[in-house]
Order: C-alpha cells, then structure tokens, then sequence
C-alpha cells in the first residue's frame, strides 16, 4: 500500500478539550521508560522530543532513560570498532558478488563496487580510522571554527560513509548531507517491510544490535516509546520495532513525533506495519504519553488515552480523544542521561520551543502548523527568560537554538 504524507490538516476546535484533564493518578507507581530518537539526522544537538517528553514524564515520578541512537550511531561509525567491522564485511561483499558473476553479467556499477571494494585493504582502513577519530576531535574542539580544519573533517566524514557503504551496498550512507538510501521506496509500506528483513543493505540491523539491544537489556523498561520527526528515519525505525518485538515482545512499543502525526490516517489502513508496534500517539505528546503510561501501568483500556491509535486482537483503533497542551504548564526540557559531551560541536546546543502552531497557517510552502491541532500558543517572556537561564546554569550553555 503507498504511503501518502499529507499536510495533514487542523482538528476543528469543537474536538479539542476546553478543559485540563485530571490530575495524573499513577499511585505512586514509577514506570521505566526508554525514549529513542531514531537516526538519521545531523547530531550537532539533541532533538528536542526527547527532553520534552522526559522532563513531563519525570515530573510525574517516572524513570526515563533517554536514547539518542543517532548519535551513538554516528559516533561509532568513525570509530575503530565499526571500521573493523566494514574491513570484515568486505570478503562477504566480494563473495555475494562473484555468487551474482555466476548467475550473470555484473553491472557496470557492480563492477565499479568489485573494485573498490578490492582497495579496502587493512592498511587503507587502519589509516582511515586515524582519520576519522581526528576528525570527530576536531569538530567537539574549538578547532571546529577553523574553516580549513572543518572542511577537512567533513571531507573525512563523507570518505567514511562512502567506505560503510561499500560494504552495504546497494544502500548509500552519506552524512552529510543526512540521506542515506536503502535503495528501498520510501512511501510504499511493502517496501518498508522489505527493508526491515533485508540484512545486506539493513545497516541500522547492526546498529540496533550493537547499540540499542544491549542498552534495553541492560535497563530494562516496560514501554519504548520512539520519535519519528523525518519521513526518512521510517527505515531505522520500523526497523529497530521489528527487532524489539523479535527480542522483546513482552515491552509497549509506541511511536510518536511529527511524521507520525501526518501518518495518523494511513496507519490504521496498513495493517502489516501496525503490527510492528502497539501504538502510536499523533500530535502533541506529553499527556497523552502520559495517560499511556498510567494505563499500561494499571492495566487499563487504552481507549480513553487522547491522541492515540492502538492496536489489540481485535484491530487497530482510533481514539476520538485529542489533547493539546497548556504551554504555561509545560517544564524546562530536561537533558540528563543524554552525552551532550559526545555531539559534532565544540560547546553545547540545546534546542528550545518558546511556541507552538502557527498564527497564520496558510502558506502554501509551508506546512509547519499542520502538526498541532489548537493554533498559535506561546509562552511569555518571563518563565522563556528563567527556562533559558536555567538550563545555561545546569548544562553550562551558551548557545541555544530556538525549534518554534
């Protein structure tokens, strides 16, 4: 079934609650929760989902253990370890080749990969990977703001991935830009499915295995709840719910974020890719993942959780319920347990939202409102003031990029 990302649309007002909820009633019980941000996207900064959601639900008295795989993952392809891992891969590449050479003629892009494939010696990877250590030393220094030293990292950048990818291909990974290519059709659910089981081309496999399994072994939460912000971090995601529910079928997978939103009436109708997680919450997050926890939590029907769409033995479902947030309310983003230390930049970035939704909301280049359901709110100056000066006191930032 084709996958139609749509602008989506506003909810009419009359649907949304002109009343705040109860209070959160989880009687004291504190739940484990693990939020991943998927790859790929630039890691000059965490994305700001994650301290969003986890400041709410750390309010509310509940365990959250913040998973930046995108980070992780870029940090450790330059790094000796995953090199070494490509320098193995490159004699099974070769192999799958020459297995195709039997059957027919190699493309001449096939040839092109035989070769190159043939120049990946040792000592080639050895050097590469002095490389790009230096070049991940270089952008979390102040060397970062020499053009020249910046230029020469991004170039190292580029000739690893192009390397990684050798050993994937057909896949191009490429950072930067952010564009790595399965060589599977993006808006086609059976495409994505098909990319989730493909172990050639399936780098996020290895990563899932390598960075995410061990991290839900070793912490252990009940629910994952995953942030999907770009049409393009499908893949990873789909992929790493697949292998949750191979590994940890007894955990609550939900999806959330942006692109989940403009999904919220193609979802239902695909079935197959449903069934690789439990839920998903369209719109704002905050209290309706909230809700979510406090109902899993207590065993009750997911049916009354706002802006939710779930699954059970008996289908998918659609809640009415919508909910959008009272920004006054809302805490500062909380950032603990994310490596801020570890992003591509000499000092920290912390991404702020001081509003939400559009006042104007009709540009047709633009489709930023259509993500929020009650319009134009914003904080006042005042509590952005004493947000802004309280995260530059306990994360010692001075740089912060304002997400509105």
């Amino acid at each position: 079934m084709r996958i139609n990302y749509d602008k989506g649309g506003l909810i009419s007002p009359s649907r949304i609650p002109s009343q705040r909820l109860p209070k959160p009633n989880n009687s004291g019980k504190c739940t484990k929760i693990m939020l991943v941000f998927p790859p790929d996207w630039y890691p000059s900064e965490p994305y700001l989902s994650l301290p969003t959601l986890t400041a709410f639900l750390r309010r509310a008295g509940h365990d959250v253990v913040q998973k930046d795989v995108n980070l992780e993952m870029y940090d450790w392809f330059f790094s000796a370890d995953f090199l070494r891992r490509v320098l193995k891969k490159v004699p099974q590449q070769l192999d799958r080749l020459k297995k195709l050479a039997r059957l027919r003629d190699l493309t001449d892009a096939e040839v092109e990969l035989q070769l190159a494939l043939c120049e990946c010696t040792r000592g080639r990877m050895g050097e590469l990977t002095q490389r790009a250590e230096e070049a991940k030393r270089i952008v979390r220094s102040p060397e970062f703001y020499d053009g020249d030293k910046l230029e020469w990292a991004i170039k190292v950048f580029r000739e690893v991935t192009g390397i990684i990818s050798l050993v994937y291909a057909p896949a191009r990974i490429c950072m930067p830009p952010m564009e790595t290519d399965l060589s599977y059709k993006l808006f086609m659910s059976s495409e994505i499915l098909a990319a989730v089981e493909d172990t050639q081309v399936n780098v996020y496999r290895d990563v899932f295995e390598a960075i995410l399994k061990p991290a839900i072994e070793r912490e252990q939460p009940k629910i994952i709840g995953i942030s999907i912000v770009l049409r393009q971090q499908l893949f990873s995601s789909m992929t790493f719910c697949a292998l949750i529910k191979e590994h940890f079928p007894h955990i609550h997978v939900v999806l959330g974020g942006n692109t989940v939103t403009r999904l919220r009436d193609v979802l239902p109708q695909t079935p197959k890719l449903f069934e690789l997680f439990d839920s998903a919450i369209v719109y704002e997050g905050e209290t309706a993942l909230l809700r979510l926890v406090e109902a899993i939590e207590n065993g009750q029907n997911l049916s009354e959780v706002p802006n939710l769409l779930f699954r059970d033995e008996e289908g998918i479902h659609v809640n009415e319920a919508t909910y959008a947030e009272d920004m006054a309310e809302l805490p500062p983003p909380d950032f603990d347990g994310l490596p801020l230390e570890k992003y591509f930049v000499p000092e920290p970035v912390l991404p702020y939202l001081a509003t939400r939704g559009c006042y104007w909301g009709r540009c047709e280049f633009c489709d930023h409102g259509e993500g929020y359901t009650a319009g134009y709110r914003t904080k006042k100056i005042g509590p952005i003031i004493e947000d802004l000066q309280f995260l530059k006191e306990k994360y010692g930032a001075r740089h912060f990029h304002f997400t509105d």
